[in-house]
């Protein structure tokens, strides 16, 4: 997950600027997927992308944090940024094919995460209408819709706490201001 800071809502960041903040900051590969899902949410115009990347990079002394939630049942991850931003796409669209189409991913990948996430929740997610004279298509249910909102609320509950902690550990960095941590 690319690194974040939160610094108000000014428009989301081009793909240009997510890749800069993230080869500025102390990221590894495995952020690519992250960096990649980021950037299909925007192009997507997905409504306050919760695991974004920021606008700018944070400058030197200044703390920022990684964020990525995944829930699991068991052992199982079940949900997380990458199912999220499928369920997303496939709701803009209207369509399994296109979604993946969207997100540069197999149909048959993003078909596969459906039926899983299909499987392993109480409810289906997505419902799908095959064929017909307008081609069929598949669009979340309510039970999705519920739980991406719930998931979206616990992200920004996260967030809020981290943002809260943030200005403690910027007096802790080398660069940081030069104040007690235990006073700030």
């Amino acid at each position: 997950m690319p690194v974040e800071r939160r610094q108000g809502k000014a428009g989301g960041a081009s793909r240009a600027n997510t890749a800069q903040a993230a080869n500025a900051s102390d990221t590894h590969a495995t952020d690519a997927p992250a960096r990649e899902s980021q950037a299909t949410a925007e192009a997507l115009g997905v409504p306050d992308a919760l695991e974004a990347a920021p606008n700018a990079a944070a400058p030197a002394g200044a703390a920022s944090y990684d964020v990525r939630v995944r829930l699991r049942d068991g052992d199982t991850p079940v949900f997380g940024p990458g199912r999220l931003t499928l369920l997303r796409a496939i709701e803009a669209t209207g369509s399994i094919s296109a979604a993946a189409r969207r997100m540069g991913m197999s149909y048959r990948r993003a078909w596969l995460l459906v039926e899983a996430m299909n499987h392993e929740f109480r409810e289906p997610l997505v419902t799908r209408h095959i064929g017909g004279v307008s081609g069929g298509g598949a669009q979340l249910t309510p039970f999705a819709q519920n739980l991406t909102a719930h998931y979206d609320t616990l992200l920004r509950e996260i967030r809020s706490l981290l943002d809260a902690h943030v200005p403690t550990f910027d007096a802790y960095l080398k660069g940081g201001k030069a104040v007690d941590p235990d006073e700030a």
